[in-house]
């Protein structure tokens, strides 16, 4: 049967950029190199490029006749026809018996290039969603892909690399993400969701135009069994994106966001003040440190300032068109945190100290900023050496009677030695504060390693589940071979 499909240049402008996101070139198994080109009965034409955990599917406009089909195409041949072809050009994938073809243009020349195509049964299955999809709010678009930016990639953190849709608070639902370093979150909210979900981070949604297309729907469906999972469609009128959720429980994100008071310093960005930070920012000393650091001094006016780590002096540059309400604060934080504040369009941030976090708000949204470390205070004086105190486990032994008359006169003569006692006691209190800092560190090291273990258990699923899909193409291959006759 001879089939042929075709694909304006300008189709394929929208939809390639989509499916390279989700397609991988480097991986093992040769049909996730492919996308899946159908034909449906109403003469809808749509392409589809999966990684395994989630499907991309783009829906050509307007419908071409004929049969249903459904065949699977090299993406890189697809890209390199799109690429060679004029703008009001068309690429059309013929199928001729068992053999197909690609035709389109080079320099207005048109070309039939021949393609080794793979089985279309070795197309992994997609999930069918039988729940009802609901229509998301404009606002959702935005803040899901401004939660995606700011989630972790690190892999022992699995539970952070992606979005949460947190449905905790029946009033108010949120949208969150955070890398443990910085956390984004916007409210005003209302998904029908029973329980909250977890949308992992995907260059797909963060990049790509589905979101900003409207309507857009959403729908989730969760699996039965012990190790069911829990799919999310995201759905507009060109765009569906079906993916799995983040199997884990979100941290209490809430607590890690302090509350502004009348107390705190509010600084106020005006345009040309953010315009002027976002091109000195990226400019400043120091941006070659782990933390690429940048301090803002916050005085009766404001100024950014960056230093080598050999320098002994900053680099200021004072920043105009700025209005400041509170008391002078000096606070250092991670330069691309703050770059990416200023590009989620937050103009005003509060501060309440040098070591605590700086805090973004704008219409029902967040972005909190960890500070880092905490600067020594320029004019507090080095502490007189004080005798070592004694270890705190240990019962202190009683004082004989002389001993006592010694002490005495020995107040009795310099009374400046009297705070001796309380100093002693104040460093003791202090060694027990060091010790719970200590216990409560073993125990954020315990539960770091725990989340480590869970993900790295996580990744070894996903590549047995690769595995599997590998071994089952090399089989049918191999019956391919052996049912060959010569």
């Amino acid at each position: 049967m001879n089939t042929e499909i075709k694909l304006l240049v300008s189709e394929l402008k929208s939809a390639l950029p989509g499916l390279n996101k989700i397609t991988g070139r480097k991986t093992t198994l040769p049909v996730l190199q492919n996308i899946k080109i159908s034909r449906q009965r109403n003469g809808l034409i749509t392409l589809q490029a999966t990684d395994l955990d989630s499907f991309a599917t783009y829906t050509v406009v307007g419908t071409q006749p004929g049969e249903p089909v459904e065949l699977l195409m090299p993406l890189e041949q697809l890209n390199k026809a799109f690429k060679s072809s004029g703008p009001k050009d068309e690429v059309a994938i013929i199928c001729e018996g068992k053999e197909t073809k690609l035709r389109y243009t080079i320099a207005g020349t048109p070309v039939h290039q021949p393609v080794t195509v793979l089985p279309v049964n070795e197309w992994p299955p997609v999930p069918q969603f039988k729940s009802e999809s609901f229509k998301l709010d404009p606002a959702f678009g935005p803040a899901l892909k401004q939660a995606l930016e700011s989630c972790s990639d690190d892999q022992s953190r699995y539970v952070l690399g992606g979005a949460c849709l947190d449905v905790t608070d029946k009033k108010c639902h949120y949208i969150v993400g955070t890398n443990a370093r910085m956390l984004f979150s916007a409210n005003s909210f209302t998904f029908p969701l029973t329980k909250s979900i977890i949308i992992p981070d995907s260059k797909f949604l963060v990049s790509g135009d589905l979101l900003d297309q409207e309507p857009c729907f959403m729908s989730v469906q969760s699996g039965k069994g012990r190790n069911a999972k829990t799919h999310i469609c995201l759905k507009s009128s060109r765009w569906q994106f079906i993916t799995k959720d983040i199997d884990g429980e979100y941290p209490n994100w809430k607590q890690a966001i302090p509350t502004p008071t009348g107390k705190w310093t509010v600084v106020k960005l005006n345009p040309p003040a953010i315009s002027q930070l976002l091109q000195v920012i990226p400019r400043l000393p120091g941006n070659d440190g782990s933390h690429d650091p940048v301090q803002l001094r916050i005085e009766k006016s404001l100024s950014a300032e960056g230093r080598n780590k050999e320098d002994k002096d900053w680099t200021k540059v004072a920043v105009s068109d700025v209005t400041i309400t509170g008391k002078p604060q000096t606070i250092q934080l991670n330069r691309n945190y703050l770059i990416q504040a200023l590009k989620f369009g937050f103009d005003e941030f509060a501060v309440e100290a040098e070591n605590s976090p700086i805090v973004f708000i704008k219409q029902g949204r967040k972005f909190v900023i960890s500070p880092i470390g905490q600067r020594p205070s320029p004019t507090s004086q080095p502490p007189a050496p004080q005798p070592a105190a004694k270890p705190v486990s240990q019962t202190p032994k009683p004082q004989s009677q002389p001993e006592r008359k010694t002490m005495a006169r020995t107040v009795a003569k310099a009374p400046v030695t009297s705070v001796q006692a309380p100093e002693t006691k104040t460093s003791a209190i202090h060694d027990l504060l060091s010790e719970v800092d200590q216990i409560r560190e073993n125990l954020k090291t315990v539960l770091s390693n725990l989340t480590n273990v869970t993900g790295k258990l996580k990744a070894v699923e996903r590549e047995k589940r690769v595995t599997e899909k590998e071994v089952e193409a090399i089989r049918k291959q191999l019956r391919r071979i052996q049912n060959v006759t010569i």
